[in-house]
């Protein structure tokens, strides 16, 4: 397109009002952008998790893995992550040591981020991340094991 008629279309709709058939346009469409963001980026992590222990993410502060970090000193081995923001985590404890480093997230999007970040921070390969369920996962060759979970997806009536 044109310089030209991109100004030739400004000139065109300059002056106009939307009226109320745009107006609803626009609000059908801002509805559709946000049930699209929400059905894609957040949803897919919640679909395998059982209705009531769906939980808001909550990412792991650099404290906490600071905390975490500090009562596995001097230990080693496998290192296995489960629960928000693994990637911190995770990372930590391969410059820890921990080999291997794993992290397990059930939101695609997330698991994403982490091999993102894994990428940046140049560890890329060296930790692993996978879709899994913690229910799920073969946890018997792990000396270590974290979790950053809610209170309702460890709590007694869960197991």
């Amino acid at each position: 397109m044109d310089p030209d008629d991109i100004e030739e279309l400004a000139m065109e709709f300059q002056g106009k009002t939307i009226g109320g058939w745009g107006l609803v346009q626009l609000a059908a469409g801002t509805g559709f952008a946000a049930y699209v963001m929400w059905a894609g980026v957040l949803m897919p992590g919640f679909r395998r998790v059982p209705l009531k222990l769906q939980v808001p993410y909550v990412p792991s502060s650099a404290k906490q893995v600071e905390n975490v970090m500090s009562l596995l000193k001097g230990r080693s081995g496998k290192m296995v992550y489960f629960g928000f923001n693994s990637s911190l985590q995770v990372l930590e404890a391969y410059k820890q040591g921990f080999r291997p480093a794993v992290g397990y997230e059930l939101n695609p999007w997330l698991l994403r981020l982490s091999n993102y970040r894994a990428w940046r921070a140049g560890c890329y390969g060296k930790v692993f991340y996978q879709r899994q369920d913690l229910w799920k996962v073969n946890l018997s060759d792990c000396n270590n094991i974290s979790m950053f979970l809610a209170p309702s997806v460890v709590s007694p009536s869960t197991l």
